[in-house]
């Protein structure tokens, strides 16, 4: 996946993804946990996957990521998986047969135009939100206050697997391998993590 193609996922993560305008006050968003990383969370889930190779990522990558990276628990998807840093949010993509899928993870957080037609279920585990795009489908929900998606992209837009959500809730359930690099460390430290 090109830079290119990462920073255009990032831009509608970021414009479409985020929460409603009224849920943004700095105590609405502390209440919902979005933004505000939960490092002691983190750090437990991190210390579950100690042992857990991280395939062909790199790990200079993952050292530059201030945020608690989400791995998959697929070691054939992580075998061609590629992890880009931006500091405070990444993307990891990796390629299916026909098919390619990316994991972000950030901190940041947009408000909705009070108008928009889409809606976040704040009752909804996770704060779990999926909807169908041109080619795939996208995921976004909330894990230890780190807005995270899933993208499922399709190079056949009527490939079955990106016409329902089955696969890329199967995706997210699948997201359960925590890592924290140095830069992720270093902040949880700060933190009381």
């Amino acid at each position: 996946m090109s830079q290119r193609r990462v920073f255009a996922t990032l831009a509608l993560l970021a414009a479409v993804l985020a929460l409603p305008a009224a849920s943004q006050t700095p105590g609405a968003a502390r209440r919902a946990g979005v933004g505000f990383v939960d490092w002691q969370a983190a750090t437990v889930a991190t210390r579950r996957a100690a042992n857990q190779s991280l395939g062909r990522v790199d790990r200079a990558a993952v050292d530059r990521t201030a945020v608690p990276i989400l791995l998959p628990d697929d070691a054939a998807l992580l075998a061609n998986a590629r992890l880009y840093s931006f500091g405070d949010y990444y993307s990891l993509t990796a390629d299916l047969p026909g098919a390619g899928v990316s994991f972000t993870g950030t901190t940041a957080v947009v408000a909705l135009p009070d108008r928009s037609p889409l809606r976040i279920d704040a009752t909804a585990p996770e704060l779990l939100t999926v909807q169908r795009t041109v080619d795939g489908q996208l995921a976004s929900f909330v894990r230890f206050g780190v807005l995270y998606t899933v993208e499922l992209r399709c190079d056949d837009p009527a490939d079955p697997r990106c016409r329902n959500e089955a696969l890329v809730r199967q995706l997210v359930a699948s997201a359960n391998r925590v890592v924290m690099g140095q830069a992720a460390r270093q902040a949880a430290a700060g933190q009381g993590g």
